[in-house]
């Protein structure tokens, strides 16, 4: 397999950021962290929290920016923002973060000169790589659905593709069919193979002992084994078999009694996971995501695009991701990801990494040692940026690898706000790198906190 190595940028992107007039709209920490990239990079910030149309229209005025971004964690404020904006100049690029695919598409084409960002699409490639191996800086899907890992070398950093693993795949899917997650799927599963046995026990039975053709085998069996009429041919054969087959009825009875039950509450109850196809619970080499807000969502799909079988846990058993992943076919399981419980049951000693990724630093904190506790061997990942901790990420390192993901976002909403045409970023130890659209990188004057 070739190695391409990742390329640096000859020029350096930020030489024109000094001066620069940005207007940032939006509260909260993120904002922050994209006014401090900002600033590091030299530019000329004025920032609103929390605006109103007049506030917008004298800031325009009275600042001139050569470029607005509007950032928020939900999408209705840059998306009203963003009309306003191009309502009162019809000409300076914007910058927006909005999650939900078909608003970012109507933002598109209704807002000229906008380019739409999302902080779960920017931050999943490099929550996905620590999860797939230690030297894996980040996971790079591609157009053309293939996916590439930038991986830690002695020489720097390269680029290289991502082979699926088929025997890794196939022995998961395997597991997950005769290992069911949840209690009804066993049941249906093996109350039906229970059932199928009886019949073929008593159709072979018929055949060789009682000297029946196989329709009339066949049909006997059948007829006992739904309780219709007995095989009248039974009880002329010899003594054992009528003892074996009186053995069988009561195994069939009991196979009758789990099949019933367990498609009764599959057809009655609301599922989130499935006996078999992507629904399935992986129990063998998969990743365990805690947390399915906007960046759970996006790594869970970014993994599965890897060909990783995965599962999310998340608390809200009617939260909007959780029905956006039932239609997406996404195994989900209810329940809080620091319950040893509910990570046995996950078979975390026999899964390739876990991830804590809800939108709070300290529920991540109590997962990830819930997890360390459970399987001490376990790739473990912490999300941070969000809370009480984001200051101290580096003290988190002791338990897992950690990501700052409101840093990594803000390099990258910074970066497109000085107008450099960013694709993404990767997180090194030196602090976020942009990857440019053509093919380089360049470091971003924001360091990782310490």
């Amino acid at each position: 397999m070739s190695v391409a190595p990742v390329p640096s940028d000859a020029a350096d992107p930020l030489a024109d950021a000094a001066g620069r007039r940005v207007l940032l709209i939006g509260p909260g920490d993120l904002v922050d962290e994209v006014e401090e990239g900002l600033e590091a990079a030299g530019a000329d910030v004025l920032r609103l929290g929390a605006p109103g149309d007049a506030d917008v229209r004298e800031a325009l005025e009275r600042h001139r920016p050569e470029s607005v971004a509007i950032v928020d964690r939900g999408d209705a404020l840059p998306a009203r923002h963003a009309l306003l904006v191009r309502h009162l100049d019809e000409d300076v690029p914007i910058v927006v973060t909005i999650f939900e695919p078909a608003m970012a598409e109507q933002v598109r084409e209704r807002v000229p000169n906008c380019r739409v960002s999302s902080l779960a699409d920017t931050v999943a490639p490099s929550l996905a790589g620590p999860c797939l191996g230690d030297d894996i800086l980040a996971v790079l899907p591609h157009d053309d659905g293939s996916t590439t890992a930038v991986r830690r070398t002695d020489e720097g950093l390269e680029e290289r593709p991502l082979e699926r693993e088929r025997e890794r795949r196939a022995r998961a899917f395997a597991t997950a069919v005769f290992r069911p997650y949840d209690t009804s799927a066993a049941l249906f599963f093996y109350g039906a193979i229970g059932l199928g046995l009886m019949l073929l026990f008593e159709v072979v039975g018929a055949i060789i002992v009682l000297d029946q053709k196989p329709p009339d085998a066949i049909y006997g069996s059948a007829k006992s084994l739904v309780t219709v009429g007995p095989n009248e041919a039974v009880s002329d054969g010899p003594s054992w078999f009528k003892l074996a087959v009186t053995a069988s009825m009561f195994l069939t009875l009991l196979s009758a009694a789990c099949f019933s039950g367990g498609l009764i509450n599959r057809l009655v109850d609301e599922r989130l996971t499935g006996l078999v196809g992507r629904r399935a619970v992986p129990r063998s080499d998969h990743v365990v995501v805690v947390g399915l807000g906007q960046v759970g969502l996006r790594l869970c799909l970014l993994l599965r695009e890897c060909g990783i079988p995965v599962v999310a846990v998340d608390t809200e058993q009617h939260g909007e991701n959780v029905g956006l992943a039932r239609r997406l076919k996404l195994p989900v399981v209810i329940g809080r990801g620091a319950n040893p419980q509910v990570l046995r049951k996950l078979s975390l000693d026999r899964a390739r990494a876990f991830a804590a990724v809800t939108p709070d630093d300290l529920t991540n904190l109590q997962a990830a040692m819930a997890a360390r506790a459970i399987a001490a061997d376990v790739r473990v990942l912490l999300r941070a940026g969000d809370g009480e901790v984001a200051d101290e990420t580096r003290s988190l390192e002791r338990i897992g690898e950690v990501r700052d993901v409101h840093r990594i976002g803000a390099a990258h909403l910074a970066g497109l706000a000085l107008g450099i045409d960013a694709t993404g970023v990767i997180c090194t130890d030196d602090g976020p790198e942009l990857l440019l659209a053509d093919g380089g990188r360049a470091a971003f004057p924001l360091p990782v906190r310490t």
